[in-house]
């Protein structure tokens, strides 16, 4: 694996970017890179996101990676996950964002209405601490972000408008967005591209052009009329 890892790197750096002959090239690269052992996976329900993200980030910075002992592969999918992980905390990070106005009314103990800027001008308000904010904070958020999970889950699987199992490449419609995400975002473990391609015999470029520029929009459109906001 070293030895095509290395051959495959060195055509890639071949060809000057942008070029036809280094895109194909990339392709191959990616298409091998994608079924290593070892490259992160989250939970998250927008990690397809961040991994599309580390596979165009690599793409690019492909020249620069530089192989360490004890193998072109670990020192690669190391390379790769460093990134990724990144891209997967950004994720957190964007749900954990939040303001609090203290203009907003809410009730007080004795069911008045007022303001957050004017319990807190009370002399007997006792504040929470921000410890506590933070974790009353993040029991909503994760409320919030398991129930969009779970109505994203819904929709993939019964697909009642049909976008999902209507969208499929040209000569494999069994391989439908549907079954590729059921496939690589519900089952447990996730099966991998290469897996699909093999089992349904498409190729595995032609599969994953497919995830990449149908299905991952899709399912991104599906997660936002649902209520999702990256």
């Amino acid at each position: 694996m070293d030895e095509q890892l290395r051959n495959l790197i060195d055509e890639v750096c071949r060809y000057s970017d942008p070029s036809p002959e280094r895109q194909k090239a990339l392709n191959r690269l990616l298409v091998v890179i994608q079924q290593l052992p070892g490259i992160y996976r989250s939970s998250h329900q927008d990690y397809p996101q961040a991994l599309n993200q580390t596979w165009e980030w690599a793409s690019r910075k492909i020249g620069e990676f530089e192989p360490r002992p004890p193998s072109v592969q670990q020192s690669l999918v190391t390379w790769i996950n460093g990134y990724l992980k990144w891209r997967i905390r950004d994720l957190y990070t964007k749900e954990n964002q939040y303001s609090i106005s203290l203009d907003r009314p809410i009730s007080s103990n004795e069911g008045d209405q007022i303001t957050l800027l004017e319990q807190l001008s009370d002399p007997q308000f006792t504040a929470p601490t921000l410890d506590l904010l933070e974790i009353q904070i993040a029991q909503i958020q994760e409320a919030e972000h398991h129930r969009l999970g779970q109505q994203v889950r819904q929709y993939i699987e019964k697909d009642t408008t049909r976008k999902l199992t209507g969208c499929h490449p040209r000569k494999h419609p069994e391989c439908n967005c549907q079954l590729l995400a059921k496939r690589l975002l519900l089952q447990e473990p996730p099966q991998r591209i290469a897996d699909v391609a093999k089992e349904f015999n498409v190729s595995n470029q032609t599969l994953y052009s497919h995830w990449k520029k149908n299905c991952l929009p899709l399912l991104q459109d599906i997660g936002r009329n649902l209520g999702y906001q990256p």
